[in-house]
């Protein structure tokens, strides 16, 4: 029998270990994969250090994943857009489901907290309680929980690979009411705050302005869209980056800032960055990062802000890939070089820990990491 490699995060904090799985033949409307790439996310190396409390160890992380089908179960014919899919087509797979049909889905509108719902691939723990290949930080994806979304695509894994992100990203972009005429921040332009600053364009925006302490990435900001950055590096927290920002909006606050940075502290300082009556979206502290002193009336009601937090891809989150998978596949944007570092297997743990401690991997700054198994 063949088996899988899986990098499995053993415990808070580490080590990571390669172990080996059986690779299982695909029962009826499952599908097993060859992954091609697996970004890591932020929220991956969160999780990495315990900052999911509905995680258990040991692991196995990675759920932005893109690879080739090498087994169908019967039954399982089509992609979720009804497309004919085949063993050798690549495919983008979206990690949550949901029974779409309880009260939860339906009523609440709250697939993310599906009672009836399987663990999202990529957080499935213990990784050695049931079918153990449900991460992508491996060689083969076993396509195993009901109604699994995924999408046939034509474009190259490295492309492909940013779907997930970006359906988190046009998830901001509703919730924060972006459109026609709007002026924008995005403070934070790791792969999501790219993704952000590419669909603030697509959807209308009349300004964008990227802030980050990157200048690799703020200069790929610019490229997927940004009209201005603002580099925080040499500026202190608080006034001197609120005017900064300012300044590259024309003089005013943003009509909406989309929060991508992931830190408590970010959050309340994005809160500097909006215009009165403004919106601010908060995409980046999907994990528990602690808390933080906040004001309701300077902060918000004296000022009628409107603060909306943004979970995932939402309410319509399959239709949300696929909408991510269609504006990647109507390229324009240099979308290929949002991967800055393809990584073996056998290198997951220290790109989780360069994600925790700064922005740089074997010696070059990171904008998004990817693990590539075939290295």
């Amino acid at each position: 029998m063949a088996t899988s490699r899986a990098a499995v995060v053993t415990g808070p904090g580490g080590p990571v270990e390669i172990r080996e799985y059986p690779v299982p033949d695909p029962r009826p409307g499952e599908a097993v994969i060859r992954v091609e790439l697996c970004g890591i996310c932020g929220t991956d190396a969160h999780v990495f250090h315990g900052r999911l409390p509905t995680i258990t160890f040991p692991a196995l992380l990675g759920h932005e994943i893109v690879g080739i089908v090498t087994a169908l179960g019967a039954g399982l014919d089509t992609d979720f857009a009804g497309r004919p899919v085949a063993v050798g087509d690549r495919i983008g797979v979206f990690p949550a489901t949901s029974c779409g049909t309880c009260h939860t889905c339906v009523v609440l509108r709250r697939p993310g907290q599906c009672p009836r719902r399987p663990p999202s691939y990529g957080f499935k723990s213990p990784v050695d309680s049931g079918p153990p290949l449900t991460g992508g930080f491996a060689d083969y994806l076993h396509l195993v929980n009901p109604g699994t979304v995924f999408y046939r695509t034509e474009l190259p894994p490295e492309v492909a690979v940013l779907a997930e992100p970006m359906s988190v990203a046009l998830h901001g972009i509703h919730r924060a009411g972006i459109g026609l005429g709007a002026t924008v921040v995005v403070q934070g332009v790791g792969a999501i705050g790219l993704m952000v600053v590419a669909a603030a364009r697509a959807a209308g925006a009349a300004r964008v302005v990227a802030v980050d302490g990157s200048a690799r990435r703020l200069a790929l900001a610019t490229e997927l869209g940004a009209d201005a950055t603002v580099d925080i590096t040499p500026l202190s927290p608080g006034a001197a980056r609120h005017v900064a920002v300012r300044e590259a909006l024309g003089g005013s606050g943003a009509t909406a800032v989309l929060g991508c940075s992931g830190s408590p502290e970010g959050f309340i300082e994005a809160i500097g960055y909006v215009a009165d009556g403004g919106t601010l979206a908060e995409l980046g502290n999907f994990t528990d990062r602690g808390a933080i002193a906040f004001n309701p009336y300077t902060d918000l009601l004296r000022r009628d802000l409107t603060i909306t937090g943004v979970y995932g891809a939402g309410p319509d989150m399959q239709a949300r890939y696929l909408r991510a998978m269609e504006i990647l596949e109507r390229g324009g944007p240099p979308f290929t070089r949002v991967v800055s570092h393809r990584v073996p297997l056998r290198d997951v743990e220290p790109a989780l820990r360069s994600l925790s401690t700064g922005h740089q991997l074997y010696g070059t700054d990171i904008v998004k990491i990817a693990i590539d198994p075939a290295r």
